[in-house]
């Protein structure tokens, strides 16, 4: 059995707002229009903020595919903050209004929730619990690697870094020749089914598994030494894990290495292989637990991307000397970002500007 769920924001940090409406055409109404009539299980992660751009249509089609137990629709931060780099009291409220919106469009009170960037800490469980939330989606890897508790001696990372430098910087076809062995060695590492997480208070961990969801994003793109059969031949050993867990905008508008995949190509690929697919929130549990460190799905799993560049710590200060309705659109972690375009960061620094100006 495998889960998918489909992570979807409109803030995205690479993605100009004037794109928005391109994004929801080419990918949010025909991927989960086309998932729904197929009738493919999947967990929706969408932003509370994210809803307010869906056209009436597409949140009809979500609406039905909740209704026929399709759709599982997931818990998130309001403009997709990450969680950690807030005080308790901004982290509440992200997860309050985001809780609010989904209540009242879709009629339902979700019981997974997904941390923006699987960026998590000890204290998060406590405060998801308290609204009632079940079930968390972490990283995998960051489970394995919170057996270091002291990263100042030494450093988390994945063994596969050179594949996730492969589409950035010089010799791109080097590092990925040269990460791709060490991916396909990494699957020895995942473990089926989800884990007891021993927070501030206990709660289910949903593993997303980072090279599970990198070989089938390269065999559905048919990549160099990586084809539909071969992802197959590797994915097939795992089971009960999260098949793919990663950006909607993947499936008919962002390119991921160059190549753009279609929802398509997964459905074909999911009944070629009479995969069954289950609601992540049905994956059956390993028995085991663990503590998660304070990290995220980074290469590194800290969260120095969102936390070290000089732009970045500015906004980090001032999002929480802030208290105004404004302050929620500059902590959306994509005015951060992996490689964020100057109108996303600008939009954090004009959001705190008018806050300041309207409150001094």
């Amino acid at each position: 059995m495998y889960g998918l769920i489909f992570h979807a924001n409109l803030q995205y940090a690479e993605i100009p707002k004037s794109e928005i409406e391109r994004v929801i055409e080419k990918s949010y109404i025909p991927s989960i229009k086309k998932l729904v009539n197929h009738e493919i299980p999947f967990a929706l992660n969408i932003t509370g903020y994210s809803i307010s751009l869906l056209p009436g249509d597409l949140i009809r089609n979500i609406n039905e595919g909740i209704a026929s137990d399709i759709i599982e629709l997931t818990g998130t931060s309001y403009t997709h903050a990450i969680l950690p780099l807030l005080e308790l009291n901004r982290m509440e409220k992200q997860i309050e209004k985001d809780l609010e919106i989904k209540r009242e469009v879709f009629n339902c009170s979700p019981k997974t929730f997904w941390p923006p960037e699987l960026a998590y800490d000890p204290i998060l469980p406590a405060i998801l619990r308290d609204f009632q939330y079940e079930k968390i989606f972490v990283d995998g890897e960051a489970l394995l690697l919170s057996s270091n508790m002291n990263t100042a001696i030494k450093e988390m990372g994945v063994e596969y870094y050179r594949l996730v430098k492969a589409g950035h910087g010089i010799n791109p076809y080097l590092n990925y020749f040269l990460g791709l062995p060490k991916l396909i060695k990494s699957l020895r590492y995942v473990f089926p089914g989800t884990v007891k997480l021993l927070g501030v208070k206990e709660i289910t961990g949903i593993p997303v598994w980072q090279p599970v969801n990198i070989i089938l994003m390269l065999g559905l793109g048919r990549f160099p030494l990586m084809n539909e059969k071969r992802a197959w031949r590797l994915l097939g050993k795992v089971k009960n894990v999260m098949l793919y867990g990663t950006d909607l905008e993947f499936f008919g508008y962002m390119p991921f290495g160059g190549k753009i995949m279609n929802i398509e190509s997964l459905i074909s690929f999911v009944k070629r292989n009479d995969i069954r697919i289950i609601l992540p929130s049905k994956l059956p549990p390993s028995g085991r637990e663990f503590y998660l460190k304070t990290s995220s799905w980074a290469p590194d799993k800290s969260l120095r991307i969102w936390r070290e560049d000089e732009d970045n710590r500015r906004l980090n200060f001032l999002t929480h000397r802030m208290r105004g309705e404004k302050v929620e659109l500059a902590e959306n972690s994509d005015a951060r970002g992996w490689e964020p375009i100057p109108e996303r960061r600008l939009d954090a620094f004009k959001a705190i500007y008018e806050e300041w100006r309207e409150n001094k």
